[in-house]
């Protein structure tokens, strides 16, 4: 129906839509009409659009004002091709950064899809950085207590962030070709983070325990990658199909997860694999520099991690038990999950598009600028039948109204406003 729509008819969705507060006068007032007139012709010249539409120049348009007569709607549409999210994104942010707030006599708070858009865009660029800065310095101080020593603990993030990075990388080349989520950053931060510090433990755990037995830099390094290099090969080969299933889906949301996981899980192998042992062979005997914690240098035959291991092979089923009831009170929150489509109700309730979105909700009868589109082919002439349809359609709970149907030639379109 969307393509239908878009294809067929031209239509597109406003890429803005505007809350106009006119503060104590109704919006019908002569000087409140002609100050968003003046104000919808502005926003009219912002690069990228195409129309507006607002109750000012549709005449009155009802559906177009708050309940209390005090606020209205200004629709912004461009003519994006496809889903051209960044370009949504650029309008909104523009259009938001311009008219967002006081102008004159009156208030304007702005929503719609492009505004949210960039509004989480730029949420989740900023929130990755701020976790990323205290992850990795955290992280650092952690690998330094397990290993004993700051060479030693610097390798695991030395894989770890340059998986990420390539991982950025290799993402950017993809974005010249198909769109691809904002949320796949998520999934490159974490995945990378990760994985190059389980692979590099791995690997570097096994060099030390092959140099402090007696053995020569080189042999060293032959045994950790025979050994610990196989683990990390089949772990990673593990992770990757499994992610790599992910761009067979349909939806460029999963997609882009697939993308993400593959690209990463492959540089965090390859990372692990190839440069580390190289560095390590390189620094030899002073992979041990930089002592934090000197037991956690000496490799020990007895330690608490296997005496623990051995009450574990002691008692597997009493164990196994305990572990689960653990699991399921840390899963018992599952059981009062609802999914749902990205909206605005994932940023802060102070962002201006939430605060935008939230005025929507308050003021107005229904969500005039997103519609549920019906469309029926060759409906002209089937008057009767299509009557009966939209009344049932009225019924379902949560619509606000029907509007009048259009006709596309012998096409009908009927927006449901919810």
């Amino acid at each position: 129906a969307a393509t239908y729509l878009t294809e067929k008819f031209g239509v597109v969705e406003p890429v803005a839509v505007l809350v106009i507060d006119s503060g104590n006068k109704p919006v019908d007032d002569p000087e409140i009409a002609q100050a968003a007139i003046a104000l919808e012709k502005k926003i009219a010249q912002v690069p990228g659009i195409s129309r507006t539409l607002s109750f000012w120049s549709t005449g009155g348009a009802q559906g177009m004002k708050a309940t209390d007569g005090k606020a209205a709607f200004l629709f912004a549409y461009a003519n994006l091709k496809g889903t051209d999210f960044d370009k949504l994104g650029n309008i909104g942010a523009q259009i938001q950064e311009e008219f967002d707030g006081p102008s004159g006599a009156l208030t304007v708070y702005a929503s719609g899809s492009g505004v949210i858009t960039y509004a989480i865009n730029h949420k989740i660029e900023k929130d990755l950085l701020l976790a990323e800065s205290i992850a990795i310095p955290l992280t650092f101080l952690l690998l330094a207590f397990v290993f004993g020593a700051l060479v030693a603990s610097a390798m695991p993030l030395v894989v770890g962030v340059s998986a990420i990075l390539g991982a950025f990388f290799i993402i950017y080349l993809i974005t010249l070709f198909t769109n691809v989520s904002i949320f796949a950053l998520n999934l490159i931060t974490g995945l990378g983070l990760g994985l190059g510090i389980d692979y590099a433990l791995l690997m570097v755990n096994r060099f030390r325990e092959e140099l402090h037995a007696g053995k020569s830099v080189e042999e060293s390094i032959i045994t950790t990658v025979n050994s610990a290099g196989k683990t990390v090969f089949y772990s990673g080969l593990t992770v990757l199909v499994t992610l790599s299933a992910l761009i067979f889906f349909p939806l460029d949301f999963l997609k882009s997860f697939g993308y993400a996981g593959v690209s990463v899980v492959s540089l965090a192998v390859l990372g692990a694999l190839i440069p580390l042992p190289a560095i390590m062979a390189l620094l030899g005997h002073r992979i041990d520099k930089g002592v934090v914690r000197k037991s956690g240098i000496t490799p020990k035959e007895d330690g608490r991690w296997a005496h623990t291991a051995r009450n574990v092979m002691r008692r597997p089923v009493p164990v196994v038990i305990g572990s689960l009831l653990v699991l399921g009170i840390f899963a018992a929150p599952i059981s009062n999950i609802a999914f749902a489509q990205v909206d605005s109700r994932v940023l802060p309730k102070s962002d201006p598009a939430a605060i935008g979105a939230a005025k929507i909700l308050e003021r107005f009868n229904g969500f005039e600028g997103s519609p549920v589109e019906v469309v029926i082919p060759t409906g002209v002439g089937r008057e009767t039948q299509v009557d009966k349809y939209l009344a049932e359609v009225a019924k379902v709970d949560g619509i606000a109204r029907i509007s009048p149907i259009e006709t596309y030639g012998s096409d009908l379109r009927i927006q449901v406003i919810p």
